[in-house]
């Protein structure tokens, strides 16, 4: 089976951070037997105006390579674009903003995010399947659509993101041992993490007494994060806005106690895990809770409990049945138009 990923977000020697999940889909479904080759769209470098070009770029990509599946990772005026060149042949995964808008800070960005909510929508009526990394996404979708999306999260490498030794994860990165360390995530100092609330709640930990300090994951190389992970008492998420967190499900797959708010999935992610709490967005609520789980000094159990859900062999499988799906049905209507 051949597949054409089209992704606006994709990893590079410059940004390594960037589009991490899509590539290890990539590595997941090739190992499955399937044929994926990447069309990157950097709208990292070129804006907005990357989509000017893009639709007889990804036409010409897509029909000369005689590709059996259009896979658009992340939604927007790219999937609309996607679902015109392969129709039902496309297949749209969507990660957050794409289908909820974010929460722009000017009006352009509104303009923006209005524009890729309704590109996504639209793409999801001509597109063969509709994937959502978690259900909340689908929630303010009318009926009709939120029947047509399968969710399915994105997958973690359960070979990289793995328990480590805490102290020896500290060596490596030159982290002091008598300290306490909450992790956080921002790579791209996204307002929308609340990374305030992170610093206020910290501040209160420390005022009590609490040697803790906020350890934050920003434009670091891929493979140093489960370092990061390990070297941690605990991961804290305030974001306003969520799809499905990476950070939340590698945090599992290290055993790394969990504290957030209720956004995104991970709620769900986090339930019957151990020494993992969804707490208020409010700093003084979310120090009690930090200073509880760092007292015991014990980790969670999110490897055992959740690798059904978010082993990255396990997601492919479950997106390779959905291309398979696809292609049977437009054998059948080719069949009886």
């Amino acid at each position: 089976m051949k597949v054409l990923f089209v992704t606006n977000a994709y990893p590079s020697p410059e940004r390594p951070w960037l589009g991490t999940a899509v590539r290890l889909q990539k590595q997941g479904l090739s190992s499955l037997g399937a044929e994926v080759t990447i069309l990157y769209l950097n709208r990292t470098d070129a804006g907005q105006a990357v989509y000017l070009s893009a639709f007889p770029l990804i036409k010409q990509k897509f029909t000369e390579g005689q590709f059996d599946i259009l896979h658009v990772q992340f939604g927007g005026v790219q999937a609309f674009l996607g679902a015109l060149v392969a129709g039902p042949r496309c297949i749209i995964t969507f990660h957050g903003t794409d289908l909820h808008g974010g929460t722009p800070l000017s009006i352009w960005e509104k303009i923006s995010h209005s524009i890729g909510v309704l590109s996504s929508r639209l793409a999801m009526r001509m597109a063969g399947a509709s994937i959502a990394v978690s259900k909340n996404l689908v929630e303010n979708l009318p009926r009709k659509m939120a029947g047509r999306i399968e969710v399915i999260p994105t997958g973690v490498d359960f070979r990289l993101f793995r328990p480590m030794n805490k102290k020896l994860a500290r060596k490596n990165l030159n982290l002091e041992q008598d300290l306490y360390f909450v992790l956080f995530c921002d790579n791209n100092n996204d307002p929308v993490k609340r990374r305030d609330i992170a610093d206020q709640a910290v501040k209160i930990l420390r005022k009590h007494g609490l040697n803790a300090n906020l350890l934050v994951i920003t434009h670091i190389p891929f493979e140093e994060v489960p370092l990061y992970i390990n070297a941690a008492d605990v991961l804290l998420v305030t974001s306003e806005k969520e799809g499905s967190p990476n950070i939340v499900k590698e945090a599992l797959a290290c055993n790394l106690p969990i504290v957030s708010v209720d956004v995104g999935d991970v709620a769900e992610m986090i339930s019957g895990v151990k020494n993992c709490r969804v707490v208020a967005r409010e700093p003084k609520i979310i120090a009690n809770v930090l200073a509880e789980i760092i007292s015991t000094g014990e980790r969670s159990d999110g490897r055992e409990k959740k690798q059904d859900l978010i082993d990255n062999e396990k997601v492919c499988e479950r997106v390779l049945e959905v291309y398979k799906r696809v292609l049977n049905q437009c054998s059948e209507e080719a069949v009886n138009p």
